[in-house]
């Protein structure tokens, strides 16, 4: 191929036929027209492996780490996206409570009619056969509401921040399902390994024993046994694999991906041991980080806000005003003098006006006040629910935190027992060959090995969800 470089590169591109039609045409120059059939062979096998080649690259199964699962999720989960918008509804409050500084503009037109029907006395011009177009304007501006425009604004700040502290934990609540999925599904599919590892030697084990059967070696007892093992070895390896497929629906789920996705999840680094940590010093940042203790705080000042603008209430309003007035009225008749002269009573008036008014609500039945006194046993409430995360939070660290030393301990004893329970079943095994050892004795180990290798694989899911849990705890990486 030396002798036409790049033409095979280029000829991988998908989507790109140019270039295999090229590549074929410099193959059909090199053979003379005797030798067709060879020809035609080659062209064909050329044409096959280029296909192949591209729709490999098309149809490629994707690969996610737990990494890309995170960033899948925190990008597609609906309920997270949800306390996203929430979070931003909750930064449209505060522009509208911020429009209340601004003075407020106001305009009005109107056009009555008035058409007399009886009258007695002296006519007043106010009831005549008229039409009144009426036009106004009015700038008004709050000078004083007893602080309560001032409360509003700082509550709608703190309510902006708690819904973006809601939307924090339901982040660190939905990594945590993931983290604990994905383990979930990696510990699942070292089951079906370890279980068809088992089904294997157990069929192995079965072949052995009806050959020792057939030559009157052993008793059909212990091929009976063997093949009642190898029964149950099989079952447990379709529970496994049912496993896997329910801990990848769940994973999918979570990331809003279809459980028909052609996605293959692979493990970065296995056995990752965290650095020691101190109660103390995940406690610190628990409350330092955890979103929901900064909820609860938010909610607190925004009681102490609700209690100072019910209070606020039984202080005066004061607002100041600036408005034009345009007054047009066409009479139908005109007037007429003592002394029988007529005149237009047509007029129009057109003035500015500008005052400063207080209104005060002096008396409301109470209601501001239980109001009030409502939101001071709101603060109350909140205070306990801060004690109670605390106490929660404290004892999941410490459950965390045992769990993680107890985990640590399982991990390193089960590789130790996984090393010597292989040893000892290829030591029975070699043994049974040698005819000094019993296919009892071969199952035995079996169980030994199969047992010890499960309890590796749960130690380090355990000590995976501690250390996912901890996390949870203090609210991020400690």
């Amino acid at each position: 191929m030396g002798r036409y470089p790049g033409v095979l590169e280029r000829i991988t591109e998908p989507g790109d036929d140019r270039y295999l039609y090229s590549f074929l045409d410099l193959m059909d120059d090199q053979f003379a027209d005797g030798d067709k059939v060879r020809l035609l062979n080659i062209r064909t096998f050329a044409l096959l492996w280029v296909l192949m080649l591209v729709n490999s690259q098309a149809f490629a199964t994707e690969t996610m780490t737990l990494a890309q699962c995170l960033e899948t999720g925190l990008k597609n989960n609906p309920a997270f996206k949800a306390s996203r918008f929430n979070a931003k509804a909750a930064g449209e409050d505060i522009k509208t409570a911020r429009a209340d500084f601004l003075p407020s503009l106001s305009s009005g037109y109107s056009i009555n009619n008035i058409s007399s029907i009886a009258s007695r006395g002296p006519a007043d011009s106010d009831y005549l056969d008229q039409d009144i177009g009426s036009f106004n304007i009015r700038l008004s501006q709050i000078l004083f509401a007893g602080s309560r425009i001032v409360n509003t604004y700082q509550k709608a700040k703190f309510s902006e921040e708690m819904a973006q502290a809601q939307a924090d934990l339901k982040a660190l609540e939905l990594v945590y399902h993931i983290e604990t999925g994905f383990y979930g599904l990696m510990k699942a599919r070292q089951d079906v390994m370890i279980a068809t590892e088992a089904v294997n030697r157990l069929t192995e084990s079965v072949k052995s024993a009806e050959a020792f059967f057939e030559k009157e070696l052993v008793p059909e007892v212990d091929l009976l046994q063997t093949r009642v093992d190898l029964a149950d070895a099989k079952v447990q390896l379709g529970i496994a694999k049912n496993n896997v497929h329910r801990e990848r629906i769940a994973l999918l789920s979570l990331m809003d991906l279809q459980a028909e996705a052609d996605v293959e999840f692979a493990e970065e680094s296995q056995n990752e041991v965290l650095p020691p940590l101190s109660f103390d010093e995940a406690y610190k940042a628990a409350v330092k980080n955890r979103p929901d203790i900064r909820v609860l705080n938010f909610q607190l000042e925004i009681a102490k806000k609700e209690a100072a603008i019910a209070l606020g209430k039984y202080l005066p309003v004061v607002r100041a005003d600036i408005s034009y007035q345009d007054q047009d009225r066409d009479y139908d008749a005109p007037g007429s003098s003592t002394f029988g002269n007529s005149y237009d009573r047509d007029q129009r008036n057109r003035y500015w006006s500008a005052g400063i008014y207080a209104t005060w609500d002096i008396f409301d039945g109470g209601r501001s006040w239980y109001e009030k006194r409502k939101h001071n046993t709101d603060e109350q409430k909140i205070l306990a629910l801060v004690e109670d995360a605390e106490n929660t939070i404290s004892t999941g660290i410490k459950k965390a935190l045992y769990s993680l030393s107890e985990a640590r301990e399982r991990m390193a004893g089960s590789a130790k027992a996984v090393s010597a329970a292989k040893a000892y079943y290829a030591g029975e095994e070699h043994r049974l060959k040698a005819g000094i050892s019993t296919i009892p004795a071969l199952l035995d180990a079996q169980v030994r090995l199969v047992r010890a290798m499960g309890n590796q694989t749960r130690a380090v899911l355990d000590y995976q969800t501690a250390a996912s849990e901890l996390k949870l705890m203090t609210g991020g990486k400690p």
